[in-house]
């Protein structure tokens, strides 16, 4: 099956956020499913997307879970052929086109060094063409936060996922996938920033939507109304400029002044947090993988 692939691009997906209790119980059995099929029900979709790429012959570098042991890596080799086991497929991976990587190794390597996390994908991706003496296409890099999250380095992934994204190659993109419990971790300031700092959020059947600052805006204004009610953004905005000489674009340019400046107009209420949480849970819902209402790019 031909798909689009983009190229020099830096993308991030956000896998099958439950919003609701049929949801759940829908996903849940799938989940039941996939495990049976020996497949893992966050990291299928990645497996998808992986074969698709090898089909139309592109590497891939993956490094989106923790890979142990060597057993371990034969079953993502194994996931990821499964999913439509072509001829082709298994030509290219006999030929090195797929190199599964170990997020744990990359952080007790680069450590708090965001940019030698930059160096490592860089200096693999050039490893890649020069083994393969570039007949692949390009190279489709799959990253998580997983191993720096869970160390609370969250401020280091960040930095080195605005980095990476000023140094691709020109036959290289990055996909990174981050896992409903970092999600739901992220402030709602470094929710816009996930956004600001890729091109894209990748949804089901590998469709990209595209988030340009106005859209962002956009988002935010609707997430505001939705938790507040409608015209709440309007004020809200109206306020920041005239007391604050906020305008709208602050949202981007400055996402943690305006989170900071967003608190301290609800804390008169006494219910900051939890409407900041439900601003934080209508951006989520509009730009998890599972979305389907979002304008085709």
């Amino acid at each position: 099956m031909s798909v689009k692939i983009r190229l020099h691009s830096h993308v991030i997906g956000f896998p099958y956020y439950k919003r609701q209790r049929k949801e759940s119980q829908i996903e849940t059995q799938r989940a039941n499913r996939d495990k049976n099929h020996g497949y893992s029900f966050t990291y299928n979709p990645l497996y998808e997307m992986c074969n698709s790429y090898l089909s139309n012959g592109y590497s891939v570098l993956y490094g989106a879970e923790s890979i142990p042991n060597e057993s371990a890596e034969a079953k993502v080799f194994e996931n990821i052929t499964n999913v439509n086991p072509t001829q082709k497929v298994q030509d290219y991976l006999s030929r090195g086109f797929l190199t599964v990587v170990n997020p744990d190794f990359i952080y007790e390597e680069c450590g708090t060094n965001y940019k030698s996390i930059v160096d490592f994908w860089n200096s693999s991706v050039d490893r890649i063409r020069k083994k393969l003496q570039g007949k692949t296409k390009g190279t489709m890099i799959i990253s998580a936060p997983d191993s720096y999250f869970k160390h609370d380095k969250h401020d280091i992934f960040m930095m080195f996922e605005d980095e990476m994204g000023k140094t691709f190659h020109t036959k290289a993109s990055m996909i990174c996938w981050y896992k409903e419990e970092w999600l739901n971790s992220l402030s709602l300031a470094s929710l816009i920033n996930v956004l600001i700092t890729h091109k894209y959020t990748i949804h089901n059947y590998q469709r990209y939507k595209a988030w340009d600052p106005n859209e962002i805006i956009s988002l935010m204004s609707k997430s505001i109304d939705k938790s507040l009610g409608e015209g709440s953004a309007t004020l809200l905005f109206q306020i920041m400029k005239t007391v604050h000489k906020l305008n709208q674009d602050v949202v981007v340019s400055g996402p943690v002044v305006f989170e900071a400046t967003l608190k301290r107009l609800l804390d008169n209420d006494g219910q900051v947090y939890p409407v900041m949480d439900s601003i934080s849970k209508q951006v989520i819902e509009k730009i998890v993988f599972c979305n389907k209402i979002f304008s085709r790019r």
